[in-house]
């Protein structure tokens, strides 16, 4: 193996190593992001907060009503058994059953409105659990991937870095530096491919002496990018 294929190579190895790690902190990063999960619970709690106000809503005036029917039954009673005869006491009477009467109307006007609302509650209620329980599943099979793909990328990882140490080894260690800084300086990228007679990083046409000292073996740089030129 030339120097030129040892530094391809490496820059391969490089490169696949830096798309590892890159995507290795991509996992990390999701497989602690739980935003949507805490969404989807927050969504199903306030639902479950709606659903249980229109509840109680709707007890309150049940019981009230029934309340109210107790109080109508005995004022009918005393107005219709015989018992009061005093005619403003029967006034009095027929007045505030008048006024019960118009309260249970009321009433019933509010508790149907409680009833459409608690039915519409509870169903979005319903369905916000019903997402809930879509999003944990979703979550927990994207989890369990995740962790497989880190499984998959830290082996693999440890196969690059391997290799990699293999090949480095055999450069001299000169240009071994003037190769990692090069990775440095551009953006990881040292080792620029010759198609043809063109640099295929930047485009630019090396000129022919430069192509001729690289097919006699001779490391040369771009005199565009100033990256390694390599003939594969």
């Amino acid at each position: 193996m030339t120097t030129g294929d040892a530094l391809y190579r490496l820059q391969q190895l490089d490169s696949e190593r830096d798309a590892a790690r890159d995507r290795l902190g991509e996992i990390e990063a999701a497989l602690k992001d739980d935003t949507l999960l805490r969404q989807a619970r927050r969504a199903l709690e306030e639902k479950e907060q709606r659903a249980r106000k229109w509840q109680a809503t709707q007890r309150d005036l049940e019981l009230e009503m029934e309340s109210l029917a107790d109080k109508s039954a005995r004022s009918e009673g005393r107005l219709y058994g015989g018992k009061v005869t005093n005619p403003k006491e029967l006034t009095d009477l027929e007045a505030e059953i008048a006024s019960l009467k118009r309260r249970r109307r009321a009433l019933e006007d509010q508790l149907l409105e409680a009833m459409i609302e608690r039915e519409g509650a509870e169903e979005s209620r319903d369905g916000a659990q019903e997402s809930l329980q879509e999003t944990e599943s979703t979550w927990s099979t994207t989890q369990a991937d995740l962790r497989a793909e880190r499984g998959a990328l830290e082996q693999r990882l440890q196969e690059v870095e391997g290799r990699r140490d293999r090949i480095a080894a055999r450069l001299d260690p000169q240009t071994l530096a003037a190769y990692n800084r090069l990775r440095e300086l551009k953006g990881g990228q040292a080792v620029a491919p010759l198609r043809g007679d063109t640099c295929t990083v930047c485009g630019v046409t090396i000129s022919a002496s430069a192509e001729w000292q690289l097919r006699q073996g001779e490391l040369i740089h771009c005199d565009s990018c100033g990256r390694i030129i390599v003939s594969i």
